[in-house]
């Protein structure tokens, strides 16, 4: 009884400091301490053991397996391609290779989305940059607001879950998977939902004439080989993660070079840009590694609350079966993405519903234990990507208003949206279905590369 109080407390605290407006990392690291010292008060440790914060803090940060080096070199890379101005040559390009298409302009801005992927970790920058290339064109071709807004915040969020999205390194570290295999396992979902978004807009903007921009410049052999280089570059990256050539440090590190390439070549190069790419990283660096320390002291007094089991005995007291129970913790981590960032819900609330995902036991359905964790993993990924598209709180929406010109408002990008999440529900109900078409290239690459099934 004393357990089940002190964990609604401490859930109560977490959300109150919250939605205070207090910084995540700060509200997380006072409530792990005052667990603690109740953990202390009912005799569950006593404060002889402190040290145990210190040499989790120190385990986690220094696990060779999760590559927390990583973090500021795919920050850094999503940056500098931003800063390169790619995103207009690349729209430029596709618009030129997808012009017997209809509704090509929105089909290129969702593929600019793909193919600037590391920066999506960034979703503002992601978004933003799209909307700048892609709204005027769609406009002018007389697309609804609707359309082009829903189609430059799609565009941003899909990019948070194809590989080398950081956000991918962050549920793989969670749920202890090895990262190319969490790169492999979101490639057909992301290729799929990519190409289902394609025949929706082929489908409604079938009646568009799309002429290309008056005063759109021919591509020249700079625009040409700036845009080979930066696919080859973000290409590489999960690619030598995947066929087991880099790790993921060696990978992202090579990938910010190849980026710093593109902008020199691109002409975009300076040490004000760098100036700014750096402090920029450091900043955005430090918000993650803070929030890491206090998610790990908040787990730390939850567990020793024995808060898991209390959540897991609360929720199993609903009777509601495994898929039921599975369907109501993604509808939770969906919610939860109306309000938090990405980063807050995966170190923070993922790790609080992770013993309750591991009762569920989807083995059977998927054929192993540890691809069923790939199969939950990847569900979970989808779940937090189409939080950032739903109405009315979804962070790819705001953005996509915020970089709107004149006449786009909030109500259109809501409308345009709709059918956007509904595609991406019915995408996960079909995965879920279907766990191969999440694990079948995981599985290839392991059976390829004679890995150990080990973090």
């Amino acid at each position: 009884m004393m357990n089940e109080i002190l964990t609604v407390a401490m859930l109560a605290l977490l959300a109150l400091g919250v939605f205070s407006g207090f910084p995540v990392a700060l509200v997380m690291t006072t409530v792990g301490f005052l667990a603690f010292s109740a953990a202390v008060f009912i005799g569950e440790t006593d404060f002889g053991h402190l040290g145990l914060i210190y040499l989790r803090v120190r385990g986690v940060l220094t696990n060779e397996s999760v590559q927390f080096t990583s973090v500021p070199l795919l920050i850094f890379l999503g940056l500098v391609l931003n800063a390169s101005g790619i995103a207009s040559t690349l729209f430029r390009a596709l618009d030129q290779l997808l012009k017997f298409l209809p509704g090509r302009y929105a089909i290129a801005t969702l593929l600019i989305g793909l193919i600037l992927a590391p920066a999506a970790g960034v979703i503002g920058a992601s978004v933003v940059t799209v909307a700048l290339v892609a709204y005027g064109p769609m406009l002018r071709s007389g697309y609804p607001a609707s359309a082009a807004g829903a189609a430059v915040a799609a565009s941003g969020a899909l990019g948070v879950v194809f590989p080398p999205a950081i956000l991918l390194f962050f549920v793989s570290g969670v749920l202890q998977l090895r990262i190319s295999l969490m790169y492999a396992a979101l490639v057909v979902p992301v290729l799929l939902l990519v190409f289902l978004f394609a025949v929706y807009f082929a489908i409604t903007q079938r009646s568009r004439v799309e002429v290309s921009e008056p005063d759109q410049e021919n591509l020249t052999l700079r625009d040409v080989v700036s845009v080979i280089v930066a696919i080859s570059v973000i290409a590489a990256i999960p690619l030598s993660i995947v066929g087991g050539i880099a790790t993921l440090s060696e990978a992202a590190g090579i990938g910010v070079f190849g980026g710093l390439l593109v902008a020199t070549f691109r002409g975009r190069m300076s040490f004000g840009l760098l100036n700014r790419t750096f402090v920029r990283t450091a900043s955005m660096t430090s918000m993650v590694f803070f929030i890491v320390v206090g998610a790990t002291i908040f787990s730390l007094g939850f567990n020793l609350l024995d808060g898991p089991n209390v959540l897991f005995l609360w929720i199993d007291s609903f009777d509601l079966g495994r898929w039921a129970t599975l369907a109501l913790l993604l509808g939770v981590i969906l919610i939860l993405g109306f309000v938090f960032d990405w980063i807050e819900i995966l170190l923070v609330f993922l790790p609080i519903l992770l013993p309750v995902f591991n009762q569920l036991d989807f083995a059977d359905h998927v054929g192993s234990v540890y691809f069923a964790n790939v199969w939950l993993a990847g569900l979970i990924a989808l779940a937090l990507q189409t939080s950032f598209l739903t109405p009315p709180f979804g962070y790819a929406l705001f953005f996509s208003k915020m970089a709107a010109p004149p006449g786009v408002n909030l109500a259109d990008i809501y409308r345009g949206a709709g059918p956007l999440v509904a595609i991406e529900v019915l995408l996960i109900a079909v995965l879920a279905t279907w766990p191969k078409l999440i694990t079948w290239l995981p599985e290839l690459v392991l059976a390829r590369s004679d890995m150990p099934l080990v973090n």
